[in-house]
């Protein structure tokens, strides 16, 4: 394995991690070297044997001097991970407004022309309803599957390098929100077109903030336990599954189970999204401060947990 000119190996190898020959704890320190505009893959203080691989490092104790690393590794991270989903496709970075965008046309076409209502019967703006409500829970679903493999999938990095592996987590809940994003804007813009006031969209950087940190706090949990119970996926898929025709993604809450649909954080969240694209009636104030209350409980709690764990899952991937 060959460093580049400048003796350096870039975060575009980290593939090779994998390849680095074992040194024990007193022998090797590994940091992130952080220049101007890229991440070094790591760099390397030896004290008992000269530069290896030509690379030369240090080691800061400055907790800021840290962080920006830490912010600088994450932006890195995230941007490889977007556009690693379309190397060698011919449409390349498009893709990322092509699938949201066939998907509001599709459950447009879907909603509105093959189960289309009759007249006098039902919300015309029903499929309005179901897509606010749909591209968060897609969001919030891609995060939590990905999550839960992220330190699998990442296993030669974080046996290797010296740096948080909590931010592996962070990276395709990231992923998945600027996907939804994307999705969001582009509803936006229907709903725009046809005329639709937005009142209320500035709601939406908050209740984006909030689900993230639910994600991104449950993702902490799951990455965790699947280092030790494999069989984590399908039964996350399942549970998934089951929470999505709980909440109010294809319909309104109303009836008999109201009082238990108001139990589920879900329910408040896609209020707060469709208040934001749609204009509708804020959710009670009582359901959203039980929604922050979650999504604290859920990042400090995912964050713990994951720490405590942090320690074995080294020998355990």
């Amino acid at each position: 394995m060959d460093a580049d000119l400048v003796g350096e190996l870039h975060l575009c190898q980290l593939a090779l991690a994998a390849k680095l020959p074992d040194f024990a704890a007193y022998e090797l320190e590994l940091c992130w070297l952080i220049h101007s505009g890229f991440v070094d893959f790591y760099g390397i203080r030896t004290i008992n044997f000269p530069t290896i691989y030509g690379l030369d490092g240090h080691l800061s104790s400055r907790e800021g001097a840290k962080t920006h690393r830490n912010v600088h590794l994450l932006r890195e991270l995230i941007k490889r991970d977007f556009h690693a989903r379309f190397t060698g496709s011919a449409l390349g970075i498009f893709w990322a407004l092509l699938q949201p965008l066939s998907l509001v046309i599709l459950y447009w076409f879907v909603f509105t022309y093959m189960f289309r209502r009759p007249a006098g019967q039902g919300d015309d703006h029903y499929i309005d309803f179901l897509i606010a409500g749909l591209l968060p829970w897609l969001g919030l679903n891609e995060g939590l599957m990905r999550s839960a493999t992220s330190i699998v999938d990442n296993a030669p990095m974080v046996r290797r390098l010296a740096f948080r592996s909590e931010l592996l987590i962070i990276v395709p809940n990231a992923s998945a929100l600027i996907f939804e994003s994307i999705g969001l804007g582009l509803f936006a813009a229907f709903l725009l077109l046809r005329g639709m006031p937005m009142r209320l969209v500035w709601l939406l950087p908050f209740v984006l903030v909030v689900q993230f940190a639910v994600q991104v706090g449950v993702g902490w949990i799951l990455a965790a336990t699947y280092v030790f119970f494999r069989d984590l996926t399908p039964i996350l898929a399942f549970v998934l599954g089951v929470i999505f025709y709980l909440s109010p993604i294809l319909y309104p809450v109303a009836g008999r189970f109201e009082h238990i649909f108001i139990w589920n954080p879900m329910t408040p969240m896609l209020g707060l999204f469709r208040s934001a694209m749609l204009s509708a009636s804020l959710p009670a104030a009582g359901s959203i401060v039980f929604l922050l209350a979650v999504a604290t409980a859920a990042f400090t709690g995912g964050l713990l947990f994951f720490r405590r764990a942090q320690g074995t899952l080294a020998d355990l991937i």
